[in-house]
């Protein structure tokens, strides 16, 4: 039956480990014998160091800790939860009384800016202009259109990011793990 090994740098840190059998420690590297179950248990849970010879568990994380980790892993979620929010399609009435949705991705939302602009500047849409619906159909787009449909857009946007600012003050005052993780988007 072979040994394992785990092999320490300086400040006690684990580098690696080896076996007698299947990958022997190099020259020089300076390694503990650990047995079977411990080397489960150093790969399985990050943190093991070896001091004055001796496997050293991980200190458990404090509750200050714990709770940090819980809010920064929660405000992430909520950050995904915005990031989504703000690229749902939106729903738009033009001018001329049609009801569409239309996108609202990164790209759309890009799109609809330069129109809305470039059209300003131009003083006006050309004639025929239309814009594209989610389902492809194309809705006749007046000046007065692409700067509602960027407002709605615009106002989709504003109101994630108010939500999102809310529920990540909540998460930053939570001051339990169970409190933080009830902080939802939904």
């Amino acid at each position: 039956m072979s040994q394992k090994f785990a092999a320490y740098n300086a400040q006690g840190a684990i580098i690696g480990f080896y076996d007698s059998e299947d990958s022997p420690a190099p020259n020089g590297v300076t390694a503990i014998e650990i047995t079977d179950d411990q080397w489960q248990e150093c790969i399985s849970t990050p943190g093991y160091t070896v001091s004055n010879g001796e496997l050293v568990a991980p200190a458990a994380p404090t509750p200050a800790q714990l709770l940090s980790a819980a809010q920064a892993s929660q405000a992430a979620l909520i950050d995904a939860a915005y990031y989504s929010a703000i690229q749902q399609n939106v729903s738009f009435k033009t001018a001329a009384g049609l009801t569409e949705t239309f996108q609202a991705d990164e790209d759309s939302q890009t799109l609809v800016m330069q129109a809305t602009q470039g059209y300003q500047i131009a003083g006006a849409t050309p004639t025929g202009f239309y814009w594209k619906a989610a389902d492809n159909t194309l809705v006749p787009f007046t000046l007065t259109d692409l700067q509602g449909l960027y407002s709605t857009i615009l106002a989709q946007g504003w109101a994630a990011f108010q939500k999102r600012t809310t529920l990540k003050q909540q998460i930053a005052a939570a001051s339990t793990v169970a409190a933080v993780q009830a902080i939802t988007w939904g």
